[in-house]
């Protein structure tokens, strides 16, 4: 068993001395969180990951005999929506310019989408020979088993083994984890999310800068994890004997972001380029407009579908699950602040509205530490049944949102 931090260390400062009952030491003592012990236990790792895939595999025939039923070949499948977009880069690179419309504005295009992945995806193509699509499919299990890893380790440290392999399970089985299975990005992005958390739990703080560095080249959405890992580090600089490491994670943490921003609109020739291709999507910080006008649209709907529900239920839930995190001092604060941010996010930004739940893919682990005590309770055979069911709901759903659905899932 590999420790990685000291029994005292904790995520949250002693509080100083002061006067007594004075407002200082008062919020200091409200807001103080329990210590956490973070190890790596391979054992434990292992069977974590293999629950992972166990239930992947689950899903994914799912999936597989689904799409034959409904007439289409594997290759179609893993063509559809953002993989296709993924692939296309793989292949082909980037254009070198932004097309518009016949109205002048930016048409669709794949600078929308960060380098990373696409990247792994044709290094991994090049050195095994695999196809494009099935060197996705590849990448996204490879990651999937290090998020795993990841999850593990992180609710471990926080809920306790049983727990954490309760967080892994649900991961694994949440409705839109159909992504995890194809080349999309959140499986890659979850795997750095996850060990970035830990690095910083642990208070590993240049390996947790390094990581969201890393962050920033897969998905736009680790601007979430860089204002944690900043917000963080610059908490500890103040507070902790740590040095100047937590500056490092401060300064690091942003690199990636900005360098993918930097990168794409060189392609193009113009620094703004990447949010110019992002308007095209439709996708933009509006505080909240756009996802009133989908409440509006969606209350009103004579036939809502399950899409609706479910883009209901992840906001209202996250929102509930914030305020839940906040108040149990068994979570750090960085993690309360994570899902905190990423919830600004899913309900500020306009575009995409079936994508939300997506979008909080790789966030739901943080909130699953909220039910994972008391499923960890459960007798095993119940928790078999639930999440092999999950699993084969999620590998139906997907079907659906992949092949059925006009709309992105």
């Amino acid at each position: 068993m590999a420790q990685l931090v000291p029994p005292s260390a904790a995520t949250s400062p002693t509080p100083s001395s002061g006067a007594p009952g004075g407002w200082r030491t008062r919020l200091r003592s409200a807001t103080r969180r329990h210590p956490v012990r973070v190890t790596f236990v391979p054992r434990e790792t292992y069977v974590a990951v293999a629950l992972h895939l166990t239930l992947s595999v689950v899903g994914f025939v799912v999936l597989l005999l689904l799409n034959r039923h409904l007439g289409h070949t594997v290759t179609d499948l893993l063509h559809r929506w953002d993989s296709a977009n993924y692939l296309s880069v793989a292949e082909h690179g980037y254009p070198d310019r932004l097309p518009r419309r016949s109205d002048g504005l930016p048409a669709y295009s794949t600078l929308a989408f960060f380098p990373f992945v696409p990247g792994l995806i044709r290094v991994l193509h090049l050195i095994t020979g695999l196809s494009f699509a099935y060197a996705g499919v590849l990448i996204s299990w490879m990651a999937g088993a290090v998020a795993a890893s990841g999850v593990h380790t992180l609710a471990r440290a926080v809920v306790g083994s049983p727990a954490a392999y309760v967080c892994v399970a649900l991961w694994s089985c949440s409705p839109y984890a159909f992504v995890l299975w194809i080349p999309y990005s959140e499986a890659v992005f979850t795997a750095v999310l996850m060990w970035a958390l830990v690095a910083l739990l642990a208070r590993s703080w240049v390996t947790a800068g390094l990581l969201c560095a890393v962050a920033g080249t897969v998905r736009p959405t680790a601007c979430v994890l860089v204002a944690v890992v900043a917000l963080t580090g610059l908490a500890a600089l103040a507070t902790r004997g740590d040095g100047l490491r937590p500056l490092a994670a401060a300064v690091l943490a942003p690199l990636g972001l900005i360098g993918s921003w930097l990168y794409l609109g060189s392609r193009i020739g113009s620094v703004t380029g990447w949010f110019e291709a992002q308007k095209a999507w439709g996708q933009s910080f509006d505080f909240g407009v756009g996802t009133l006008d989908f409440l509006d649209h969606a209350i009103g709907a004579h036939s809502p579908d399950m899409r609706y529900v479910t883009v209901l239920v992840t906001m209202a839930a996250v929102a509930i699950g914030v305020v839940a995190l906040a108040m149990n001092r068994r979570v750090p604060w960085p993690l309360v602040l994570l899902v905190a941010v990423a919830w600004v996010l899913l309900v500020g930004v306009s575009g995409a509205p079936f994508s939300k739940p997506r979008f909080m893919l790789p966030f739901l682990p943080v909130l699953f530490l909220l039910l994972a005590p008391s499923l960890a309770r459960l007798r095993r055979p119940v928790r078999r049944l639930m999440y092999v069911s999950g699993a084969a709901f999620t590998g139906w759903y997907g079907a659906g949102l992949l092949v059925l659905f006009r709309q992105a899932p």
